[in-house]
């Protein structure tokens, strides 16, 4: 029988894509599992402490644009409502 040899392409990371509080709570722990991973590489973890932040900002912002969505729509419908008929 011959040998039969496989040549495989290292995966690339895969990117998500933040565009939901959902979507960053996956990537938020998926970093935090790799930091476990990490070991005590000074360098390594706070690589993964960057990103923490930075992801942790990203949900913040995507929170406060829901507030002022919703704080606009409401202050349309208040508008409606009180007008006179």
């Amino acid at each position: 029988m011959n040998e039969t040899q496989f040549e495989h392409e290292k995966k690339l990371p895969r990117t998500r894509r933040l565009a939901t509080l959902s979507s960053i709570r996956k990537e938020i722990i998926r970093v935090y599992e790799e930091a476990r991973n990490a070991g005590t590489d000074a360098a390594q973890i706070q690589y993964h402490r960057a990103l923490t932040f930075i992801l942790s900002n990203a949900a913040q912002v995507m929170k406060d644009e829901s507030i002022q969505d919703i704080e606009e729509r409401l202050d349309k419908l208040e508008r409606t409502i009180g007008a006179p008929q």
